[in-house]
């Protein structure tokens, strides 16, 4: 079920039914979040192992190498998005792929993300720029995919990082095309394909040859 303050946002996206739709992720799709991340942390004397595609367990403190608590972690996690949202680096490739992305499609950012740093978010969409729809969503994804699937009457396209996410996205709009990307190349490492995407691409070059393939040949 869409949280109230999400469906005011897709409610207030413009979608063109006769026009295809890209459905993007923004951290670790668009935005580089754990190089970031993992700067910030070392400054509160905390790391992140490495082992594992988790932040819960994943977190520990330097120097007794003792984990975070769940509610330290969302602490965490919530003061590197109000500090951080507008400055994180880009992804490689992701500035030209979306310049790409809309010869032919419409694109909307569907992103995780502190409802008090959307703003923030839409200053650093602007750096790539684009001046793309932010839909700053709660949980799960899938009943937003599917909001706004509903409203389009041409492909969808669905890119995240998250394979959780995919999976909620196929409970809730299986007939949406999902790619699997992972930005930062140490997480991609971390993570084996996500068994309900439909396709994994390694770099934005890849994301744009497979919604193009699927789309199939420009018109004159």
């Amino acid at each position: 079920m869409l949280h109230p303050d999400v469906a005011s946002q897709i409610d207030a996206v413009p979608v063109d039914p006769a026009r295809p739709l890209v459905v993007c992720d923004a951290d670790e799709v668009l935005f580089d979040f754990m190089s970031g991340f993992e700067a910030f942390l070392g400054a509160e004397g905390v790391y992140f192992t490495w082992r594992e595609y988790r932040l819960n367990g994943n977190l520990l403190h330097r120097p007794d190498d003792s984990p975070l608590a769940a509610d330290q972690v969302r602490g965490a996690v919530e003061r590197y998005f109000a500090r951080h949202t507008e400055t994180m680096a880009a992804i490689d490739g992701a500035a030209e792929g979306l310049a790409r992305l809309a010869r032919r499609t419409q694109v909307v950012v569907l992103s995780n993300l502190p409802l008090a740093c959307r703003d923030a978010r839409c200053r650093a969409l602007a750096r790539l720029g684009t001046d793309l729809p932010l839909v700053a969503n709660l949980g799960a994804k899938g009943p937003a995919v599917a909001a706004l699937a509903r409203r389009a009457g041409a492909p969808v396209f669905f890119i995240d990082d998250s394979p959780t996410h995919h999976a909620d996205v196929a409970t809730h709009a299986a007939a949406v095309t999902r790619i699997h990307f992972v930005g930062h190349a140490r997480l991609s490492g971390l993570i084996g394909p996500a068994p309900d995407s439909h396709a994994r691409a390694e770099a934005w070059p890849d994301i744009v040859g497979l919604i193009e393939r699927a789309l199939g040949p420009e018109g004159p």
